[in-house]
């Protein structure tokens, strides 16, 4: 608790605008700290990962200490943990080893009740449908079209389609979605003050009446009841590193379905009140770097002052870069080059990785004229990311000239045509009938020219995950979020709610003596 106020005291939070969550974590009223002060940002991303993650997470947090070891006024601004992948297999998402923040088993199991508040919100909304419908009310809701969707922060396969029985003479499809994947957590996340909030939700869409008219949220009148569950849950929460630098963990967001980064509130709040704020954006490039440049910012002046490339052996070795000649890391680096942004790949090297692959992969990025860096800190701590540290504060001074690569008002299919040819590089893909009977209809309404969010496996560039021949990436669905102001894009079946696998980490974890075991 000492540390933390010092912290706060440091950063002039006044003691009035935040309150204790237990002895180690700290929600903040932030509303008058944004004082439009710029700092510089630096955003994290990688290549595709192996099942276990790349280190993005830890790399970003040893960044974080690397840069507050020389000196540097940096804030740590990230996801909260989603129950699904810390009980699957994923696992946690607060780093390792040194590079970690704390306390790592509140932050990954509950915090501080955010990701409930959110859940019961979405929930709550779709309660009130199914009552509407129940009572035969004015607004008249087909059942057939409702397109909120309840969800659940776990992975449970058996209630991505169900059957829900309103009364003894109308029932209705369902889909659950996992919290991180629904409806309100992005909106949450891309809200910007309470105003905002209130404003992203009333103007969320939830479904059409029985003449085919679309169906707002206002309409049901509970906008007041979901701002009461949200209050504390808009407040970014507060937490410190192994090595004392203060991180922002706020909302959480999935990467492969949704935008994939922390909320808005909490990167304003890290840019106005420190000199660096360090952010990451979920899985690959392909997904996360592409969301943040593409859709977050959008609506948002969030261009990354420097961007940082999470490299490691395993992953390269994954995607047999070594006998390609670093194909797959080249269109990763290709993914941040094209918009003329400042990169520097952060080398995040394993205890037992091979020497020779290590000196192959740095000469490699020599030739190419990549700068590149070591990051240690998972072994060595603060110390084992100055060199990194360094380097990113030096780049985020290079002045850059950043290129739009999707404009606004191109219509929706060139929207999809540049991502998956500039970022999946694929030639030709496949819009399925029903999809393209959605975009005909979007064309004639104000959202046409949202920004398309792509629900894609994160295994590969292209989401050919089984290696198919005469491969085409398929549009399977639009759907648009009018909440958080884009396009759903699905191709290839990507589920919105995942399954347990074989063997989960819920079989590992436990309780001894008051002290949680097993998180990894």
């Amino acid at each position: 608790m000492e540390k933390i106020l010092k912290v706060l005291n440091k950063l002039k939070i006044d003691q009035k605008d935040f309150d204790f969550y237990g002895k180690n974590i700290v929600k903040i009223n932030y509303e008058k700290y944004m004082n439009n002060k710029k700092g510089k940002l630096i955003l994290m991303t990688s290549i595709n990962p192996t099942p276990a993650g790349e280190g993005k997470t830890t790399t970003a947090i040893g960044l974080a200490d690397g840069m507050t070891h020389i000196g540097k006024n940096v804030i740590l601004a990230l996801r909260e943990p989603s129950l699904g992948p810390v009980f699957g297999r994923k696992g946690t998402a607060t780093g390792g080893g040194e590079s970690e923040v704390i306390p790592m088993d509140e932050i990954n199991l509950h915090f501080t009740g955010d990701i409930h508040a959110i859940t019961t919100a979405n929930n709550l909304i779709s309660a009130q449908i199914d009552s509407e419908i129940y009572w035969n009310s004015d607004i008249k809701i087909d059942p057939n079209q409702v397109i909120w969707k309840r969800c659940l922060d776990l992975n449970d396969r058996a209630l991505r389609n169900v059957d829900i029985k309103i009364s003894s003479k109308i029932s209705r499809k369902e889909q659950f979605t996992i919290t991180a994947a629904s409806n309100m957590m992005t909106i949450l996340s891309l809200s910007k003050s309470l105003e905002d909030l209130r404003i992203r939700l009333d103007n969320s869409l939830i479904a059409y009446d029985l003449k085919g008219k679309e169906i707002f949220l206002k309409q049901l009148k509970i906008t007041g009841s979901l701002m009461a569950i949200l209050k504390n849950a808009i407040k970014p929460n507060l937490v410190l590193t192994k090595y004392d630098t203060p991180a922002l963990i706020h909302c959480g967001p999935f990467a492969n379905i949704a935008t994939g980064t922390n909320s808005i509130i909490s990167t304003n709040l890290a840019l106005n009140l420190s000199d660096y704020c360090i952010v990451e954006s979920g899985f690959g490039s392909d997904l996360g770097f592409e969301k943040y440049i593409n859709v977050v910012n959008q609506d948002n002046d969030l261009i990354p002052d420097c961007t940082v490339m999470v490299v490691t052996l395993r992953a390269l070795n994954l995607h047999k870069d070594f006998e390609n000649n670093f194909d797959h890391l080249e269109k990763h680096l290709k993914h941040v080059s094209q918009y003329n942004l400042n990169l520097i790949v952060a080398i995040n090297f394993i205890e037992n990785d091979s020497l020779e692959q290590l000196e192959q992969l740095k000469k490699w990025l020599d030739d190419n004229n990549y700068l590149w860096e070591m990051n240690e800190a998972y072994i060595k701590g603060a110390v084992g990311a100055q060199a990194l540290a360094k380097k990113v504060a030096e780049i985020c001074d290079i002045k850059q000239n950043f290129k739009i690569l999707i404009k606004e008002k191109e219509k929706i299919e060139e929207k999809i045509k540049k991502i998956i040819n500039d970022f999946y590089y694929l030639n030709d893909f496949e819009i399925s009938k029903k999809a393209q009977e959605k975009i005909n209809s979007i064309n004639k309404t104000v959202y046409k020219n949202l920004p398309v969010c792509m629900v894609k496996s994160a295994n590969s560039i292209d989401g050919n995950d089984d290696k198919l021949k005469n491969y085409r990436i398929i549009v399977e669905d639009v759907i648009v979020n009018s909440g958080a102001k884009f396009i759903l894009v699905y191709t290839n079946n990507v589920m919105s709610m995942p399954g347990l696998n074989k063997t989960p980490n819920s079989k590992d974890i436990d309780l001894q003596n008051g002290i949680v075991l097993g998180l990894k």
